[in-house]
């Protein structure tokens, strides 16, 4: 590697950086305001929440490091074009080649990042992640449940109080159940957390309305019902998709199952687009040499979207419409890779 093509990887590294935070807000968003919804209002420990948050990561680089190449390309080409440093290197003896080189070697450079996120740390960090979820349901109680307003956050049951007396105690108490739609409700009662990781509530002076299927409905009064709720929702085994799945797992379930075969496609196609987006990043850069950064942001915004757009698409179909589910996973790539050639034959001419 010479001086000139150390100098174009020295312009990509620092964008290549803040792009990943960029891109990495931009997915972490709305997560960001459930988490903290969570702290504010429901009271869990912000170590909890930073850790999924960490843990979560490895799953968002992958995505973020082919945008963020694309993102560095681009803007490092346009801006040496711009300012008329491409010419003076082109002057130099540069070839077309050379200069394409420095976005090759560092495209391969985030493709190798990217596969060790994908084959290893993705389902590490994923299935700590939705551990962490489940600490994230115990330490949800009923002290936030307010007065006149629908509870949402206990598993299964809706809850309504007209007063509440203390954390525990309430008055009007009206609880739906999910599953089944049958409706309890209650002068009086109360409802707090077990050593045994369930929920026990109290009911006094009530009715249960249960609804058949025929749509007949049946009443049965009480004086007193007491009934525990489990509260250990146990989320990383209800929620065992394939991103919790280690490549052998993967490997073993694609048989049977299409979104695993999609997945462990995946996880090779996602680092492999890393190499395609920065060589598609110096076309680019060479094209809108005059538009800015601002611009070639956009750009690589739009282009994030419709790749991840088409995976999507993509992999909703795994499996159906006659659709093989380990080349869905490729044909994103196969689709850039073909508009790249087209691009670089026109920065070739």
């Amino acid at each position: 590697m010479n001086r000139v093509q150390r100098y174009i990887i020295k312009e990509i590294l620092p964008v290549f950086i803040m792009g990943n935070f960029l891109f990495m807000f931009l997915l972490l968003l709305e997560k960001l305001v459930t988490l903290a919804d969570l702290f504010f209002a429901k009271n869990v420990p912000v170590y909890l929440l930073i850790e999924t948050i960490i843990y979560f990561l490895p799953s968002l680089f992958v995505m973020t490091i082919p945008l963020a190449g694309l993102l560095a390309v681009l803007i490092a080409f346009s801006r040496l074009s711009s300012d008329s440093e491409l010419i003076a290197m082109r002057a130099t003896g540069a070839s077309n080649w050379s200069l394409l080189k420095p976005a090759v070697i560092f495209g391969l450079f985030s493709a190798c990042l990217g596969l060790l996120m994908s084959a290893y740390l993705v389902e590490k960090g994923s299935r700590l992640a939705l551990n962490n979820l489940n600490k994230i349901v115990e330490n949800i109680s009923i002290s936030d449940l307010r007065e006149n307003e629908m509870y949402e956050n206990l598993p299964g049951v809706m809850l309504f109080v007209k007063h509440k007396f203390s954390d525990t105690d309430f008055e009007g108490i009206i609880a739906v159940n999910k599953s089944d739609g049958s409706i309890v409700t209650s002068s009086r009662g109360s409802i707090s957390p077990t050593d045994t990781k369930t929920m026990e509530m109290n009911f006094k002076d009530g009715r249960i309305t249960l609804t058949s299927k025929d749509g007949e409905t049946t009443s049965i009064s009480f004086d007193n019902m007491i009934f525990n709720m489990p509260m250990n929702i146990n989320i990383a085994s209800a929620v065992d998709t394939p991103m919790t799945m280690s490549i052998g797992q993967l490997i073993k379930a694609s048989g049977e199952n299409p979104k695993a075969a999609f997945e462990l496609s995946k996880r090779f196609a996602l680092p492999l687009s890393s190499l395609i987006m920065c060589m598609f990043g110096f076309t680019l850069g060479v094209f809108l040499s005059r538009s800015g950064k601002s611009f070639g942001i956009i750009i690589s915004i739009g282009i994030a979207f419709l790749y991840n757009f088409m995976m999507l698409y993509l992999e909703n179909l795994a499996g159906k419409s006659g659709i093989n589910p380990f080349l869905a996973a490729w044909l994103p790539d196969i689709a850039f890779s073909l508009l790249l050639v087209y691009f670089l034959k026109r920065s070739f001419r």
